[in-house]
């Protein structure tokens, strides 16, 4: 499922979204790859893709998913398109030029080290097709990025390495360990809490994926077990009131990513979407793209989309790109400035 293109929105809160520099919280990598690069990189190394022989409107029309396998077998399908270091740039730096376009200035991107390492790619190519990529994103877009690496939970000896690697990766600029994959009971959260402990003492943030498509009790894991700092999506917290008030009352931010949970069926339209009503109890929230080509949206999109649906004005779009940038881990003089960037675009629309 795909969602549609944004509803029209006056110009005041149209140019306030495109103005309003931001950061983008939750973020994948492979999930990132525009139909055009994934193509020429399959073309590049012998692949074949799922609709591709149509070529790139082919493949943009399998862009569109009935569940979340369905997504997954996408996802692995690029991931398998990218063996070198070159790959690997090529698809961040593509990556920054669009967050540039959209005003994001820094990015807390996640990225699954095991998934290419399982297929050959070495450690060391990795970490060298990142660091060029991030290097290049600052230099030629003005981007911050930094990196989260991503576990997949039913793959558990895949952790180890996964935190291994970004313990080394702290060079070129892993922040965080992240955690994501079915929720499920099968596969529980607590065999990890040793691992996350590790990576919590070494400096890394624990920012896991939980309450997508699970339950409450998938959150309070992440939290309990894994030491979470931020909860990726987290939307299905609703359910349990004890968490929503631990939530709030420790201020832990949830990235919420409104068109990839329409675009998985989590709920059948946006309007039936929980965001208004974790906002309106007073939950740390900001807004996120998710996988955007693979869900045919943007960070842009997600707050015009959401502005249109919920009727935000400009003070509350201006609120949730203030959020994006409180709850990121950019240092803080960067927050600093951008913050003060912020409340000058919005003085300035306000005239």
């Amino acid at each position: 499922m795909s969602a549609a293109s944004s509803p029209a929105l006056d110009p005041l809160r149209s140019r306030l979204i495109e103005r309003l520099p931001k950061a983008e919280l939750h973020l994948h990598l492979e999930g990132s790859v525009e139909p055009e690069l994934a193509l020429a990189l399959a073309r590049k190394h012998g692949k074949s893709l799922p609709g591709d022989a149509d070529g790139v409107e082919g493949l943009r029309r399998s862009y569109v998913f009935k569940d979340f396998g369905e997504f997954v077998r996408m996802y692995l399908a690029i991931s398998a398109c990218l063996t070198e270091a070159d790959d690997f740039a090529a698809i961040v730096v593509d990556l920054a030029r669009k967050l540039a376009a959209e005003n994001v200035r820094h990015a807390e991107v996640t990225f699954t080290p095991m998934t290419h390492v399982n297929r050959g790619v070495a450690g060391d190519t990795l970490l060298a097709g990142l660091a060029e990529g991030r290097a290049r994103a600052r230099a030629e877009h003005g981007v911050e990025l930094a990196w989260v690496f991503d576990i997949v939970r039913h793959r558990f000896a895949e952790g180890a390495p996964t935190l291994a690697l970004a313990l080394e990766g702290r060079e070129v600029g892993v922040i965080g360990l992240g955690f994501a994959g079915p929720e499920s009971p099968e596969w529980p959260t607590a065999p990890y809490a040793p691992l996350f402990a590790r990576a919590r003492a070494e400096g890394l943030r624990s920012l896991p994926h939980a309450g997508e498509m699970d339950g409450p009790e998938s959150v309070w894991n992440a939290l309990r077990e894994l030491g979470a700092d931020r909860i990726g999506h987290g939307v299905r917290c609703l359910a349990d009131p004890a968490l929503v008030e631990h939530l709030r009352e420790r201020q832990i931010p949830l990235e919420v990513c409104p068109t990839s949970n329409l675009g998985i069926g989590l709920f059948p339209a946006l309007a039936e979407h929980p965001l208004p009503r974790l906002l309106a109890a007073g939950l740390a929230v900001s807004l996120a793209s998710d996988d955007p080509p693979m869900f045919a949206t943007s960070i842009n999109e997600e707050y015009r989309r959401c502005a249109a649906a919920f009727a935000w004005d400009a003070e509350q779009i201006a609120a949730l790109a203030r959020n994006s940038v409180l709850h990121s881990f950019m240092p803080e003089a960067a927050k600093v400035r951008l913050l003060a960037e912020q409340a000058a675009v919005l003085a300035e629309l306000h005239t």
